[in-house]
């Protein structure tokens, strides 16, 4: 199988050293080797080659217990020194937004590795410069330029009927909203929204082992430089307020005079709207500091990474062709997948504790199905998304902002923000060819494509990342779901040797069955389906000055290629003549020392089976441990379900006993003034036959 027909192209980037730990830096175990030439060895002179080899070798530490000296062989390799705009450029981004706007065909850009090697650096980027994810959007929204249609922009063509076509045309059964109405309803009406966003105690708002918590900006959200005001001193008179990114943090804020201010349709300003409201007194869970800042405006777009920048990238649309781009987010959590854009609740109840309010948190999230539907028979989709369109990379932007606060972290003792989840983040392009300038609309003439950027959670060990309870029962997942991932890719490497077609069991779980699927046609219905296979990618990060077996692990089963060069065995004529201090007798024949090496690690190789089996001792320790936790949460939560039941019973039982004396009363003081009336006529009658008999007598 080439390189071309594999289901992924895998990439090794490696992390630049940390300059505090320098000086402690050891002899490195990982060597890039520089490409040489297949047929006699020697190396390459091309410099363009130069700078991406091909194959590195691990050389295992003195400590180690590996005996072999292992070769690796990737697509390309980045070196530490390689910045975000090669990595985009060189793993052929440009192509996939290529062949989303032009042929249909999907495309795939994922990242593995350990905790902490630099996965979500290379999607989300950083304070100064942009990831795989912002570049992507960028080149997409530049590329498709006045072909983009939405449902409400001031500065682009609009269709009030364009929600309805795209909603009845969507093959995964989603809920099509627009940009202005999602982050209207989701920020527009102060602490009442926001609260139901704030009570998520393992979203990145509430992670603990922070390293900076007086930042304004959204822990581990997408990262954002600090927020500012424009009637500060070093404010920018150049600043255009266009979308929703501009969100006021202050009330002295001026507008600026440059440009009118784009507002969403409602009565009041959307900043005016934001002003916070009185806790009311049924939240009686009492919320940490740390949720404040989930309650600040979200950064502006000019305060957002610049850089790299991918103008000088372009894609040529159909000129004939209208697009709609639609961004959805999901995680994959405990082999569950969950929206991230979805809003909780609205009727959830309030409860007594943080862990019941964490609890009632993951009861009220529903799971989504990944699933056949009616309009796609042939290729399963994750059904019940909520699907935002978006008008501009500011107001993707946003979404995606709005996506990352409900991603479930953690901080471990390997990582301060470590993700719990595989998170999804898709952007779906709709191309019409037949509505341009006829506005012909219909459900049958829109067809999509999307590109899928995954930032998988890292493998991690417990005893380096020092978790307990949940978070030890999350990197039980997180650790079978890539193993099972790595038995796909090995599949894959296997059959790449032999020329063989692969035969993947990506069906073991639920991240393997998101990223394979669309690899493969339907086998149910194998003539049913005649779209292109998608362009895959995946990014192996890697750090030279980490754990050795973790990551060696993680390059065993991703690489394309593996060899073992050197195997290290022990033999006897390799002890002879070495002196062995801790032996009480200085006597001893090699062949006795050779059979104390022996000893020696079989009882290595039996500590570490009884280590291991420890380690799956406790975590399966820790998930009864919060099965338990959950039943008692549960009943907790049965109980004041049943107590909020009996409160309303009674108050429907004293309503109703209250109509029902009233009833009584009316019907008493009309029966009491019938029979006044009647007394009184009796009387009357009476009266008058008094009156008249003295008249009769007189007439005798």
């Amino acid at each position: 199988m080439s390189a071309s027909t594999s289901l992924f192209q895998v990439y090794l980037r490696l992390r630049p050293p940390i300059q505090a730990s320098s000086k402690d830096r050891t002899d490195p175990w990982l060597i890039v080797e520089p490409p040489a030439s297949a047929e006699t060895g020697e190396e390459v002179a091309n410099s363009e080659t130069m700078r991406h080899p091909t194959h590195i070798t691990l050389q295992p530490p003195n400590e180690s217990r590996k005996r072999a000296i292992e070769r690796f062989g990737f697509t390309k390799i980045f070196r530490e020194d390689a910045g975000q705009l090669e990595v985009f450029e060189e793993i052929q981004v440009v192509e996939n937004v290529k062949n989303v706007l032009q042929t249909g065909r999907d495309g795939l850009i994922a990242t593995l590795g350990v905790t902490g090697s630099g996965k979500s650096h290379t999607i989300l980027g950083s304070k100064s410069q942009r990831g795989l994810t912002q570049m992507s959007l960028d080149l997409l929204f530049q590329s498709i330029g006045h072909n983009l249609r939405c449902p409400t922009h001031p500065n682009r063509m609009t269709d009030a009927g364009l929600l309805s076509s795209l909603q009845m045309s969507d093959p995964s059964e989603a809920h099509i909203q627009s940009a202005t109405a999602f982050l209207d309803s989701i920020y527009s009406d102060g602490d009442r929204a926001r609260q139901s966003r704030a009570q998520t105690p393992m979203s990145r708002a509430q992670t603990p082992m922070m390293v900076r918590t007086d930042s304004g900006e959204l822990p581990a959200s997408f990262p954002s430089s600090p927020l500012y005001s424009c009637t500060g001193p070093n404010a920018d008179d150049n600043v255009i307020v266009r979308d929703y990114g501009v969100l006021h943090h202050s009330a002295r804020f001026n507008e600026p005079k440059k440009k009118e201010l784009w507002r969403p349709p409602a009565k009041l300003p959307f900043w005016r709207r934001l002003t916070p409201k009185k806790q009311t007194a049924k939240l009686v869970v009492q919320e940490t500091p740390s949720n404040h800042s989930r309650k600040m405006p979200l950064p502006r777009p000019s305060g957002l990474p610049q850089i790299p920048n991918v103008s000088s990238f372009a894609v040529d649309p159909n000129p004939d062709t209208d697009y709609v781009v639609m961004v959805s987010m999901y995680e994959v959590y405990n082999d569950r997948i969950f929206d991230l854009l979805s809003s909780p609740a609205a009727g959830a109840n309030a409860t007594t504790t943080r862990q019941a309010a964490a609890l009632q948190k993951g009861l009220t999230r529903r799971p989504l199905l990944f699933k056949n539907t009616e309009l796609s028979p042939d290729r399963k989709v994750v059904a019940g998304l909520r699907k935002i369109v978006c008008g501009s990379y500011e107001e993707a932007m946003m979404v995606l902002e709005t996506g990352l606060t409900e991603r479930r972290v953690a901080g471990t003792g390997s990582n301060s923000v470590s993700s719990r989840s595989h998170g999804f983040f898709c952007i779906e392009v709709k191309r019409n060819t037949h509505g341009r300038n006829n506005g012909r609309y219909g459900p049958e003439n829109w067809k999509g494509s999307t590109i899928s950027i995954v930032d998988l959670a890292g493998s991690e060990r417990a005893r380096s990342a020092k978790t307990t309870g949940s978070t030890l029962a999350e990197a039980g997942k997180i650790n079978e779901s890539l193993m099972y991932l790595g038995q796909c890719l090995q599949v894959q490497s296997d059959c790449q040797h032999d020329g063989s077609k692969p035969i993947v069991p990506f069906r073991q779980c639920k991240l393997t069955e998101l990223l394979f699927s669309n690899s493969f046609p339907s086998s149910s219905n194998p003539s049913a389906t005649t779209r292109a296979a998608q362009k895959a990618v995946m990014i192996v990060t890697a750090d030279p000055q980490g754990d050795f077996n973790a990551t060696s692990q993680i390059l065993r089963y991703s690489a394309l290629a593996r060899e073992v060069t050197v195997p290290r065995v022990p033999s006897v004529t390799s002890q002879m003549g070495v002196k062995y201090p801790n032996l009480n007798n200085g006597r001893s024949s090699p062949q006795d020392q050779y059979y104390y090496a022996q000893e020696l690690e079989q009882a290595t190789n039996e500590v570490m089976r009884l280590s291991e089996e420890c380690d799956t001792l406790a975590v399966r320790l820790a998930q009864e441990e919060i099965k338990r936790t959950e039943a008692e949460l549960k009943l907790q939560l049965v109980e004041e379900r049943a107590m909020d039941q009996e409160a309303q019973i009674r108050e429907e039982c004293w309503t109703e006993m209250e109509e029902h004396i009233a009833q009584e009363k009316e019907r008493w003081r009309a029966a009491w003034e019938e029979e006044r009336l009647r007394g009184e006529k009796y009387v009357d009658g009476k009266l008058d036959i008094l009156s008249r008999s003295p008249t009769k007598t007189r007439a005798r």
